[in-house]
């Protein structure tokens, strides 16, 4: 169950008007006010993540953030981020450093950290393909929803884990569940641990090292993939809404018919075996 407050974080956000939001023009850095359209580095503004959008320092989150289906929220170097007000992941969040949640992170996608995640509020997994990746992860108040976590270091729970969480310790120093490092904290009953196998917040990485290819990006009518392992894909557009899905694909070379899709940008989620991945694509003609 999603908090109340949650719900009102929710409705805040949609009867937000459009003086309220900015949104990205471009691919570009977050504190470079070109990137925006307001002309502006959004402090005030509800801000809308519609391209991939850098963080390049250390940074404090206070308005509500949205990386949209087509979007990403990327970090190559470490740094530290205070997530104060409500962030909402439908798209991809490549992260460095040192990443604290103090209000709420829903995530709907994916998120990769090679780092550390604290989480001192609220953290919810939005469905049975949001997958949270991390080198080390510490829990202070609630983790819930549905959805998978994956660790690769160290993991600690003093608050609660709850839901249809499926928690993947990969180094694990206790002997029976809750496989968690340090637990002094409530795991509910309906958590799993590692129940759809062993992963790791390299898994895009290790997708892209076993052999995945995707290309031309931009596209124009077609789009060839390689999967390493048998998998599917999904396509969705800006709106979250599904173009594009082809299940039981072998492993090998396959065309994707892009003919139908008019140009624009376009999130691409590949599965192959345990591994995750999600582009942003683009068809251009």
């Amino acid at each position: 169950m999603i908090r109340p407050f949650l719900l009102l974080a929710l409705f805040a956000w949609s009867s937000a008007t459009a003086q309220d939001i900015t949104y990205s023009l471009q691919d570009g850095d977050w504190d470079d006010p070109a990137t925006w359209d307001c002309g502006c580095v959004p402090e005030v503004h509800n801000a809308e993540v519609l391209h991939q959008v850098r963080i390049a320092g250390n940074t404090f989150l206070m308005q509500r953030v949205h990386v949209t289906p087509v979007g990403s929220l990327v970090m190559d170097q470490y740094f530290s981020v205070a997530i104060m007000d409500t962030v909402i992941n439908d798209g991809l969040m490549d992260l460095v450093g040192d990443i604290d949640v103090d209000w709420a992170l829903i995530n709907n996608s994916v998120i990769h950290i090679q780092g550390v995640i604290h989480n001192d509020a609220v953290l919810v997994m939005g469905g049975p393909d949001a997958l949270l990746t991390t080198d080390d992860i510490g829990n202070y108040d609630a983790i819930e929803g549905e959805g998978r976590i994956c660790v690769s270091g160290f993991s600690e729970n003093t608050g609660t884990i709850h839901g249809l969480i499926d928690f993947c310790d990969g180094t694990p120093t206790v002997g029976s569940p809750p496989f968690i490092d340090v637990n002094t904290g409530t795991v509910g009953g309906s958590v799993t641990f590692c129940a759809a196998g062993p992963c790791g917040p390299q898994q895009a990485r290790a997708l892209e090292a076993s052999g995945l290819r995707i290309g031309p990006n931009p596209a124009q009518d077609h789009l060839l993939l390689a999967l390493p392992t048998a998998g599917s894909i999904i396509m969705r557009d800006a709106s979250g809404r599904v173009v594009l899905a082809q299940g039981a694909m072998g492993a090998g070379l396959s065309m994707l018919d892009l003919a139908g899709l008019p140009a624009g940008v376009y999130a691409l989620a590949v599965e192959s075996g345990a591994l995750t991945d999600v582009r942003r694509m683009v068809i251009a003609r």
